[in-house]
């Protein structure tokens, strides 16, 4: 499998910029040994399972989960790798893999990361059973670990699949309030985000107060995280979003952008979600009206304010923090998840 910092010199994790380039610098070593862990995990009988595990793998990524349950755990004065941390990272990792293949079968995507998606590649049932084999991977990594780290895998396991099943419940993005979008992409995305601050935090031997921050900064980026990728659906093009812009608005996902466009009260924002199927012109035309309606900038403002939050959550660790740089980094983080979108 590929490294962290081949990914870099590749070119597969967006640009980052110099203080996030010394995070994931500073994660590398580790991060390396929770690749190793997942390259093992993935290798069984049936080869085809391993061959979609590592075709998504190769892909390319952030590694931001692993990466920030690394530095966590550095945060609170670990200086070496666990047994525990490393399963723990992959754990997190492959259940990351896992959805990111269930999701290209819900939403039927043909591409991911500018390439060929799993499911275009080898099908439905080969990429539904890889999705499975990694979730059962997964939670063998974990089972090592103490009832403590079991139970939070469990909790944010069931929340990111009650998160799939409520965005399909609301999907179409009308009628959606904002307290039902935020509770989706709590458990879609940020539950992840949480368990591995929470999880980094707990292996560390943080004060349980500590470990609840963590957890809050967590969830708080992975809310942010999740408005800024519905931003770039509108503000990027395929050459940085892997797959085609406005793939949000032709679903009529649940997104921030959906959301707040109908509550706009925009007439063609009516009209275009009364729409059966949406023709590209169609799209092409509501994205130039969401940009002239100011709609992307009050997004920015909730990203913001997500971000604030984390800020806040990561100040209140202050008395517990034991590698103040580390802070600095877990911050730069923070910014680059922001700069995504600006």
């Amino acid at each position: 499998m590929t490294s962290i910092a081949a990914l870099i010199d590749e070119k597969k994790i967006p640009d980052l910029d110099k203080e996030t380039k010394e995070a994931y610098a500073i994660a590398k070593p580790w991060l390396d040994l929770v690749e190793k862990r997942i390259a093992q995990s993935v290798k069984c009988e049936a080869e085809k399972l391993t061959a979609i595990s590592d075709y998504l793998f190769h892909l390319g990524g952030k590694r931001v989960r692993p990466v920030l349950g690394i530095l966590v755990a550095k945060l609170f004065g670990v200086t070496e790798p666990t047994e525990d941390l490393i399963n723990a990272g992959a754990g997190v990792e492959l259940i990351h893999m896992a959805t990111l293949l269930h999701d290209d079968i819900i939403d039927k995507s043909l591409k991911r990361r500018h390439q060929q998606s799993p499911f275009s590649k080898y099908g439905l049932s080969s990429t539904l059973l890889a999705g499975d084999f990694l979730l059962v991977r997964a939670f063998g990594l974990c089972a090592q670990l103490d009832k403590t780290v079991i139970n939070k895998t469990e909790k944010a396991c069931v929340y990111l699949t009650e998160g799939e099943e409520l965005e399909g419940i609301i999907a179409d993005g009308r009628h959606v309030t904002m307290r039902q979008y935020e509770n989706v992409i709590a458990k879609k995305t940020a539950s992840l985000f949480e368990l591995c601050c929470g999880v980094g935090a707990y292996l560390a031997n943080a004060d349980a107060q500590a470990v609840r921050h963590m957890e809050q900064f967590g969830r708080y980026l992975g809310l942010a995280f999740q408005v800024i990728d519905d931003i770039l659906d509108i503000t990027a093009d395929e050459s940085v979003l892997g797959k085609p812009a406005g793939t949000d608005l032709k679903q009529k996902t649940p997104s921030i952008i959906n959301i707040l466009w109908l509550e706009s009260g925009a007439h063609v924002a009516k009209e275009f979600f009364a729409q059966a199927e949406p023709s590209a012109s169609s799209v092409t035309f509501a994205i130039q009206s969401i940009k002239q309606a100011g709609i992307i900038e009050q997004a920015r403002e909730i990203a913001m304010h997500y971000s604030e939050k984390t800020q806040t959550s990561l100040n209140e660790c202050a008395p517990y923090i034991v590698d103040k740089d580390i802070a600095r980094q877990l911050s730069a983080v923070v910014a680059f998840t922001l700069t995504r979108c600006l």
